[in-house]
């Protein structure tokens, strides 16, 4: 008999892919980073709407309030959606003419936003910090992956 081996999860291959995108460009996050770049990929994975709305007119929308918890929630993903458009899909921004530091630029001050003291009790501060910082890094990472998953096809 045979040896049953589970089809691992998604959460799983994204973890994966950005473990060899790290080592492909030298970049290495810490584990609340990772995490949160796991989580955010899988949890758009299931999303149609991905950059179907105006993301300037969203992130001004919700900055001037984002000490509501909807807001704050509406920041992140915001922030989330820049990421993963200038990372994974850049090229629905040459589509629609928009530079990719647009996305770069909205997507830093969104979750910079996210790390006012108010937000303490829906938010990490410093995870956000972090990831506005990094933001170019885990854009690099994420086109990183784009080209290890078409290799791999």
């Amino acid at each position: 008999m045979g040896i049953l081996r589970p089809e691992p999860t998604s959460t799983a291959e994204w973890q994966s892919l950005v473990a060899e995108a790290e080592v492909k460009t030298g970049y290495m996050f810490d584990v609340g980073i990772e995490s949160y770049l796991v989580i955010t990929l899988d949890r758009y994975t299931t999303e149609n709407n991905l950059g179907s709305s105006i993301i300037a007119l969203d992130f001004l929308k919700n900055v001037s309030n984002s000490a509501s918890k909807q807001s704050s929630a509406s920041l992140r993903d915001v922030g989330d959606q820049c990421l993963l458009l200038s990372g994974l899909f850049p090229e629905r921004a040459i589509r629609k003419n928009v530079p990719l530091n647009y996305f770069i630029g909205i997507g830093q001050q969104a979750y910079l936003a996210l790390t006012d003291l108010r937000l303490k009790h829906q938010f990490d501060p410093e995870l956000f910090e972090q990831l506005s910082a990094h933001f170019v890094g885990l854009m690099d990472l994420l086109h990183a992956m784009r080209s290890l998953k078409s290799n791999s096809s």
